[in-house]
């Protein structure tokens, strides 16, 4: 895993500087039972990841020897350790079959499909926890913070686990986020392109997938949705399948009104046109009323900079005259004194 590297001049600064670093330093029992314990976990992570690497390596080799059908699978890269690592957690239930199932909503929502995401993201998780207790640890020895109670620097480092734990699904959730805003965006000229197509007489499934051909340069997060709603539609048994998975993806509350009409008009035999026809309008008039009311909330979000920037301003410029005004006249009147 590790061939055709060099570590020798690595090996020599890291045992330079963990010989000046524990020469130097005063550790307690619970610092030293913090290491150790590190140190124990890190070494047993890395040879089940070695065993794991030496399994596969084995396993390929002897699949293209014996002639497997499996030779692509012979012939493909081998698995990167951090994917090992993650698979190792998933298949040892340290992430429960709920949360990996969470974790891949996640992920499909940012535009991540497929389990080897899922594999990397929890080897991330992983990598984060160990590297925020890391950094938090080095954060308290230098500092000295809460360096009479052990309790309490427990407490941060179980913090900062925690914290790392949930750092890649908080970047995983922001990436959704903002793929969510560009669906939102895209889903009006996809919209009026898919009645377009069903007027032209193409079928729902040609309709989508036409629509996603088109929007492949101008929303492509779009257009990737659209293209896999088409493939499992061709695939799937049933047609509404696709479509609730088209919605459970996006998370759009306009795509859900659309595949629910849709779905309808599947089950009943109904015009798909008239329905995409009816659902354009309805959407139109939507967006409307949405831009009638964020303008609406512009004279009061403009009431704060109004307040802070504007009217102190006529305050001064009004006022001032008046007080200088009052300030000459006491003056003339108490003979200069005031």
């Amino acid at each position: 895993m590790f061939a055709g590297i060099d570590f020798s001049a690595w090996n020599e600064v890291l045992s330079a500087w963990l010989t000046f670093r524990i020469a130097g330093a005063d550790f307690d029992p619970m610092h030293s039972a913090i290491l150790i314990a590190a140190l124990a976990a890190a070494i047993v992570c890395a040879i089940r990841l070695w065993s794991i690497g030496q399994r596969e390596d084995r396993q390929r080799r002897l699949e293209g020897l014996r002639g497997s059908p499996l030779h692509r699978r012979a012939l493909a890269p081998a698995m990167p350790w951090y994917r090992r690592l993650g698979v190792m957690i998933a298949t040892k239930q340290l992430v429960n079959s709920a949360e990996q199932q969470k974790l891949l909503s996640e992920l499909s929502a940012a535009g991540l499909k497929g389990h080897h995401h899922l594999s990397t993201l929890i080897a991330a998780k992983l990598i984060a926890a160990v590297g925020f207790v890391v950094l938090f640890w080095l954060f308290l020895q230098w500092t000295g913070y809460f360096s009479g109670s052990n309790w309490v620097r427990l407490a941060v480092l179980a913090a900062g686990f925690i914290a790392g734990w949930r750092f890649p699904e908080a970047v995983i959730s922001r990436i959704a986020a903002r793929r969510r805003a560009r669906l939102e965006l895209g889903f009006p000229d996809a919209l009026d392109l898919l009645v377009i197509c069903a007027e032209a007489g193409l079928a729902l499934d040609q309709a989508i997938e036409e629509v996603g051909t088109h929007l492949r340069r101008s929303n492509p997060e779009i257009a990737q949705e659209f293209m896999i709603t088409a493939a499992e539609m061709q695939i799937l048994p049933d047609r509404s399948q696709a479509l609730d998975n088209l919605a459970r993806r996006s998370g759009l509350v306009s795509l859900r009104s659309l595949v629910a009409a849709l779905s309808q008009s599947i089950r009943f035999g109904t015009s798909v046109a008239d329905s995409l026809r009816i659902i354009a309008s309805e959407m139109r008039a939507e967006r409307t009323v949405r831009f009638e009311e964020k303008a609406a909330r512009l004279p009061v979000l403009l009431t704060i900079p109004l307040m802070g920037f504007i009217l102190p301003s006529l305050i001064i410029i009004i006022g001032a005259p008046l007080v200088f005004r009052i300030i000459d006249t006491l003056g003339s009147v108490m003979g200069g004194k005031f």
